[in-house]
């Protein structure tokens, strides 16, 4: 493929997916369909399907999309900086809140937890790892899981949207979970 159609495939996707980003803010991830979003873009069903060949597909460059436009923080290389992590996190979140809602649907959750989540939960074990050595890998892994998972935006709408939280205190509810868990690494010989 020559440079200028590789061009232009990538800005017909980009499109597509601007479309798809409009249609999310008035409806259902469900509701989206092939028709809904060409008609949007202005671009045909049939040059759709040649960008994306089934709506499997097309959610993933979309989940894709989403999550990197929320711009997350990576883990960070430091226990010391985890509870600034933490706030850094949930202000992102809370800054975007139908982006979250969109990528925790039904439809694109399962994408995010077979990518970025396990990368993230894998960030975090090592970091735990090197921080206490004292500690034994059954510890590392379960104190790693929930600490993945209170750093999360399943947890932030939970805080957010369940319990109605402000946003400061469902910063410090899971502040308070990470203090816990590490000081029980922490105590661990």
């Amino acid at each position: 493929m020559s440079a200028l159609l590789e061009k232009k495939a990538a800005f017909t996707v980009k499109l597509l997916l601007d479309a798809a980003c409009e249609l999310i803010e008035t409806h259902d991830i469900s509701e989206l369909s092939f028709k809904m979003v060409s008609a949007h873009a202005d671009i045909s069903q049939r040059t759709m399907f040649r960008h994306f060949t089934s709506r499997d597909a097309f959610l993933d460059a979309l989940t894709e999309r989403l999550y990197s436009e929320l711009g997350l923080p990576d883990i960070p290389s430091s226990i010391d900086a985890l509870p600034n992590y933490v706030a850094t996190l949930f202000n992102k979140l809370d800054a975007q809140p139908r982006k979250v809602e969109v990528l925790l649907s039904a439809d694109l959750l399962p994408r995010v937890l077979a990518t970025t989540a396990k990368q993230r939960l894998r960030s975090l074990t090592i970091l735990l790892a090197q921080s206490f050595p004292q500690a034994n890998e059954r510890d590392i892994t379960m104190t790693a899981a929930n600490l993945r998972y209170v750093m999360s935006a399943s947890s932030w709408h939970y805080y957010r949207m369940s319990f109605e939280f402000d946003l400061d205190m469902s910063i410090q509810c899971a502040q308070l979970v990470l203090k816990q868990s590490l000081d029980y690494l922490a105590a661990q010989h």
